[in-house]
């Protein structure tokens, strides 16, 4: 039975008839706004800032653009679209949020998620880029990739199970923020692992941050 990424990843987010939503899997700064795409349902994050609601507007209206730049990404053909997102870390500086873009097309054994990390400045609103958090060297790949890959519950993936040579794949630019200094690398499905693992990651801790940074001025 098809079941959208929103169905399977949210399920318990309520109140989804409102025109506001408060998602469970975010913070209390960033609420779901439900946006009609086709016959699917979207929640799309919306940043509130206490004290500066242009900063917000400025972060809210690239978050949109991100969203728009992911469809028109999309060269194939597809019968359901569905955006979701979650937060993945909130601190006192930046806001590190996840999307999704989710496409289904009628009888395919299953649904294609695209995820994409975006992080924001609560001071001006300006989206961050990886070099902002970690810097790294085109001879620090072996030392990443020797690293956990974790699957989208979080769980680390076997090795055996990981796809054979997913070492020599590129290191992404895609990421977000782990928390307590640490910065996490985002793989689609099928990247490094098979697609029942979803959306992969690999987590580089505080102390290997900083050694890369000291490494690569």
């Amino acid at each position: 039975m098809k079941k959208s990424f929103l169905t399977m990843a949210m399920a318990a987010a309520v109140g989804v008839s409102s025109v506001l939503a408060v998602c469970p899997t975010a913070s209390a700064s960033v609420t779901s706004q439900v946006v009609k795409e086709g016959t699917q349902d979207s929640l799309y994050p919306v940043v509130h800032l206490k004290d500066d609601a242009a900063v917000a507007a400025k972060i809210n209206a690239d978050i949109r653009s991100q969203i728009e730049d992911m469809k028109a990404g999309l060269n194939y053909h597809y019968d359901d679209l569905q955006v979701s997102y979650k937060t993945k870390y909130e601190g006192q500086s930046y806001v590190s949020i996840v999307l999704c873009v989710w496409t289904y097309t009628n009888g395919a054994a299953h649904g294609m998620p695209h995820f994409r990390g975006v992080t924001y400045s609560k001071d001006d609103g300006e989206r961050a880029s990886i070099r902002d958090f970690v810097r790294i060297g085109s001879d620090d790949a072996w030392r990443i990739y020797s690293l956990p890959v974790l699957s989208s519950a979080g769980k680390e993936i076997p090795k055996y199970q990981l796809f054979q040579g997913y070492a020599n794949e590129p290191l992404s630019g895609n990421f977000y923020l782990a928390g307590h200094g640490q910065v996490a690398l985002i793989y689609q499905p099928y990247q490094l692992a098979a697609y029942a693992y979803g959306m992969t990651s690999i987590v580089l801790p505080v102390g290997l941050v900083k050694e890369l940074n000291e490494k690569n001025p």
